[in-house]
C-alpha cells in the first residue's frame, strides 16, 4: 500500500488539481488516501484572562466552522475512483499540522496544491505549500 495525505481546504480549484494529480499516480490499486482538513487556530498575544477566552474560541472553532464541502467531495471522488479514503480533522497551524499528520499516519507522500502566488507574495504572506516542502521530511507532490 502507498498512503497519500491529501490536505484540502475550501478551494475547489486546488482540489480539482489535487484530484487530477492523484488519479495519474502509478499503482492506483495500491493507493490509500487520508483527506486532511486543518481548522486554523486564532493566534494572538493576550494576557492571562485573554488566553482563556482565546483557548475557548479555539476549542469551538471546529464545531462552529464545520467541514467545507470540498472535504466530502474529495472523499467521495477518491472512493468513486476505487481508492480507499478516510477523513481526518485537526486544528492548528496548517503547515505544522500537515507535517505532523503525515508522520502520525506514516504517509508515503503528501499531495498538496499551491495557491499560484508570486515569489514576492510567498515572501510577504507565507505559503503552506512552501512550508510543507521545506520543513517536512516526507516526499511532497505539488499539484499544478
Amino acid at each position: 500500500m502507498y498512503h497519500v495525505l491529501l490536505p484540502v481546504d475550501g478551494d475547489e480549484d486546488r482540489l480539482d488539481k489535487q484530484l487530477a494529480t492523484l488519479t495519474t499516480l502509478p499503482g492506483q490499486e495500491d493507493l490509500t488516501v487520508t483527506v486532511l482538513y486543518v481548522h486554523e487556530e486564532v493566534d494572538t498575544v493576550a494576557d492571562e484572562a485573554g488566553k482563556s477566552v482565546i483557548e475557548s474560541v479555539n476549542e469551538a472553532i471546529g464545531e462552529l466552522q464545520g467541514l467545507p464541502a470540498t472535504i466530502e467531495r474529495a472523499a467521495e471522488e477518491i472512493e468513486t475512483a476505487g481508492i480507499p479514503a478516510d477523513i481526518v480533522e485537526t486544528q492548528g497551524k496548517p503547515t505544522d499540522r500537515i507535517i505532523e499528520a503525515a508522520e502520525e499516519i506514516d504517509a508515503d507522500a503528501i499531495l498538496i496544491a499551491g495557491r499560484g502566488r508570486t515569489p514576492v507574495g510567498k515572501a510577504v504572506f507565507g505559503s503552506v505549500t512552501q512550508g510543507v516542502i521545506l520543513q517536512g521530511e516526507r516526499p511532497v507532490i505539488v499539484a499544478k
